[in-house]
């Protein structure tokens, strides 16, 4: 994934990792108005975070 690819207007980031580091920057910059289901989550499966997301938390 390039940054030209994901360039854009968004109305929500969420950060997707464990101790919340990406959430403290995003509320640092008034870049995160809640929030996001993933913010305390630790997994060491990045193939697991991924099937989640594409299934949309679906089969829990």
């Amino acid at each position: 994934m390039n940054l030209k690819d994901i360039k854009g207007q968004y109305d929500a980031v969420f950060s997707l990792g464990h101790l919340c580091l990406a959430a403290i920057q995003l509320r640092n910059n008034d870049l995160r108005p809640f929030a996001g289901p993933l913010d305390w989550v630790t997994t060491n499966s990045l193939s697991d975070l991924n099937r989640l997301l594409r299934n949309r938390f679906t089969g829990l």
